[in-house]
């Protein structure tokens, strides 16, 4: 049997968080636990069997193979996108040379050590946090390589040209400008024609050209270095990753989370491939420490201090920093008395503030005039909205991998909870305003650790609910997610 303490915020044995529902909606806020039914209204055991995870996989393996398939013949699905099988964005160009065999064995290797850790019941983060970390690392690096070109592990630094650019096309500028007058100036170069050449320039803020100029500065002779460090720090996401599930679910959810996540086709696939994985490590790192800070009894105010400092921090590389502000906002008074939870989102406001005064100082920059000229330069997609509306979700619940998709879509409509409802909502605003049309699978990856622990909590729920653990089927999960991986990457030209 699995246990978890009554005062858990995520009390497997309610199945939610404890106290009232929101609206009638079913979201379970945290407070006081509901009073058990009477003897009599308890409802029969019934022990779960393996069809429990049979089915919801193949539910949902079904809808998105159809979505797929439907996508592959509509006119709007391939308009504004160059996709051989939309909603995926990448040219179809099967390829598996005998490097890919590497990826295979990263994939059993990873199994392999899921099973044992859920076998021996090792869910201490000093164990598990650097094993899957590693684990990361090489099942990137194993598929950066399947298709047998070593220049993929330096692609996001040799992508230069005006039509086909990445960051380090615009790096030149921030050399020539310096660090403080490339940032300064960042605002003003938005507007002129031609003064950033990049589409990923223009529509993020400036401290990606910085980092990238930075560590040009340190090794400027070698790409390799600057690649392993930028494929390193995105496989820290595993991190916080872990703290949000045993925040909300228990350090066994936490195994079984960042063991799903650290073979997902995203991030895996774009660790050596797409810088939107780096921004998505600080993304995450602010929203565990948001999250933390607002789950616990006691109020937390220095983890939530430092938790909007690092998201303030973080604004410099990306603006879907709005997005983990949302989650924090909608979730403090879920989680806490509205006067409490008013406290607690000043205390965050202010550490972001502290941070911008800092890098305002420091470098000069002005998150509001980045954005403002930002907007103005955007141009707008040409991809239809009715496709995309639906297409964003799909997309962005392939690259999860099967497991984490099923389960996460099962934990979702039928437990609800608050924490996952709060930080899905200001994605689902998202999509009705069109701000995202397409490659959510790279820009979403932040999003990734949120629903892989719903996932996580939900396999250990079904564990506590069959009478025992199931490292085996753990294991064939961390598997059936890293062959879907090697697959992607072995059809799809992913590489942007």
């Amino acid at each position: 049997m699995i246990a978890v303490a009554d005062d858990h915020p995520y009390n497997l044995a309610d199945h939610g968080h404890a106290g009232t529902d929101i609206g009638g909606f079913g979201v379970r806020t945290a407070g006081s636990a509901p009073a058990p039914l009477a003897d009599a209204e308890q409802p029969p055991a019934r022990p779960r069997t393996i069809w429990w995870v049979v089915s919801p996989l193949t539910v949902v393996a079904a809808g998105l193979l159809v979505f797929v398939w439907f996508s592959s013949l509509s006119k709007a699905a391939h308009k504004g996108i160059p996709s051989s099988y939309p909603p995926i964005y990448g040219a179809y160009q099967p390829s598996f040379s005998s490097w890919g065999w590497f990826a295979v064995a990263a994939a059993l290797v990873a199994a392999g050590l899921a099973f044992l850790f859920a076998r021996n019941r090792w869910h201490r983060a000093a164990w598990v946090i650097p094993i899957v970390v590693a684990i990361l690392f090489s099942f990137g690096a194993s598929l950066a390589i399947v298709n047998g070109n070593p220049g993929e592990f330096v692609s996001p630094l040799t992508r230069t040209t005006a039509h086909y650019g990445d960051y380090q096309a615009d790096v030149p500028k921030v050399r020539a400008l310096g660090v403080r007058g490339f940032v300064e100036a960042f605002p003003k170069l938005l507007k002129e024609q031609g003064g950033l050449i990049t589409a990923h320039a223009r529509t993020h803020p400036p401290g990606t050209e910085v980092l990238l100029s930075v560590l040009q500065s340190r090794f400027p002779k070698h790409l390799i270095p600057r690649a392993l460090f930028i494929a390193l720090f995105s496989c820290l996401i595993l991190i916080p990753t872990w703290f949000i599930a045993r925040a909300f679910a228990g350090e066994r959810a936490a195994l079984i989370t960042v063991f799903l996540l650290g073979v997902a086709p995203a991030p895996g696939v774009f660790i050596f491939l797409n810088l939107d994985a780096f921004h998505a490590t600080l993304l995450v790192g602010s929203a565990a420490l948001l999250a933390w800070g607002l789950t616990r009894k006691e109020s937390h105010w220095v983890v939530v201090l430092v938790g909007g400092a690092l998201l303030g921090f973080t604004s410099f590389f990306s603006y879907q920093v709005m997005f983990v502000a949302g989650f924090a906002v909608l979730y403090a008074f879920v989680a806490r008395p509205w006067k409490d939870a008013v406290r607690l989102l000043v205390i965050a406001g202010i550490g972001g503030l502290i941070a911008l005064g800092i890098l305002r100082v420091a470098v000069g920059f002005n998150l509001y005039a980045s954005f403002a000229a930002a907007r103005t330069v955007i141009p707008r997609s040409n991809r239809v909205f009715s496709y995309w509306f639906f297409g964003d979700p799909a997309v962005w619940l392939i690259f999860a991998g099967l497991p984490i998709a099923a389960f996460s879509l099962r934990e979702l409509f039928t437990k609800r909870p608050a924490w996952l409802v709060a930080f899905l909502l200001p994605l689902l605003l998202a999509d009705f305003t069109r701000i995202f049309l397409g490659e959510t699978e790279r820009v979403g990856q932040f999003a990734a650790p949120f629903i892989a622990a719903a996932a996580g909590a939900a396999l250990v729920r079904w564990e506590r609910e069959s009478g025992r653990d199931r490292p085996g089927v753990i294991a064939a999960l961390v598997l059936l997610t890293a062959a879907q991986a090697i697959v992607i990457e072995a059809l799809f030209w992913t590489v942007w």
